[in-house]
C-alpha cells in the first residue's frame, strides 16, 4: 500500500500524494480522514510519512 501511494518512490508519502490517494480512493485511509491519519502516522511533524512511520502506524 506504501507503494501505491508513493508514487514518486521518495520513500516518503508527502500530503500531495496522500491528496491524490483520497481522491481516487475516497478520501479514507485504514479508516481515517487523511488529515488525522497524517496527525496520527507522521511521528516526527515534518508532514511526511516515512515507510518506518507507516508501518509503526498500521501495528
Amino acid at each position: 500500500m506504501f507503494a501505491q501511494i508513493d508514487t514518486d518512490g521518495s520513500g516518503e508519502i508527502r500530503l500531495r500524494e496522500l491528496r491524490d490517494y483520497g481522491q481516487a480512493y475516497g478520501g479514507t485511509l485504514d479508516g481515517l480522514t487523511l488529515p488525522d491519519f497524517v496527525r496520527a502516522a507522521d511521528t516526527d511533524g515534518d508532514r511526511r510519512i516515512t515507510l518506518t512511520e507507516f508501518k509503526s502506524y498500521l501495528t
